[in-house]
């Protein structure tokens, strides 16, 4: 009888237990990540807007490259707020922003197309990801393209949200 009620006691606080919910990650860590090796950040400079992401409240960018491996990144919240931070280049197609609503957190770039229109970002843990765009319209082919560089990664391509023109 004892052993029947410490399972019963078990089981109930097993029921118990809240729910943690979908997990705050994005990304099979198991699955290789890679960065852009030749990334260019005076060609990543201009204007970006998110077109699909996770786990952001971003809108957008503007990218001013200050000097040699340093930019200054100017991100745009969907509430109009815009928050300047410095970002550092840590290696080949990464950086890492002094500010921001991802402060500190090394970003990859994944892939960038070839005249710099579309870039896909992330992490290494999978935190957040996103695709940018040179403005909201991206065409089909680069969106495909975006996504398939997503689901390479290990970002689960069902938890992306299209951004806030449908992206």
């Amino acid at each position: 009888m004892t052993k029947f009620r410490s399972l019963f006691v078990i089981a109930l606080l097993t029921a118990c237990t809240p729910n943690a919910g979908p997990s705050p990650f994005y990304r099979d860590t198991s699955v290789p990540i890679t960065s852009v090796a030749l990334f260019d950040p005076a060609q990543f400079a201009g204007r970006w807007d998110v077109v699909a992401s996770y786990g952001m409240e971003t809108c957008g960018f503007d990218v001013v490259a200050t000097k040699t491996g340093v930019f200054d990144l100017a991100e745009r919240g969907c509430s109009e707020a815009i928050e300047h931070s410095v970002a550092t280049m840590t290696g080949p197609g990464r950086y890492t922003p002094k500010g921001g609503a991802r402060k500190n957190a090394e970003h990859w770039v994944m892939w960038v197309d070839q005249t710099y229109r579309t870039a896909v970002i992330g992490t290494v843990g999978g935190e957040f990801g996103m695709i940018l765009n040179r403005g909201r319209d991206i065409p089909s082919d680069r969106l495909k393209a975006a996504r398939e560089i997503l689901d390479w990664n290990g970002y689960d391509l069902a938890r992306l949200v299209a951004g806030p023109d449908g992206g």
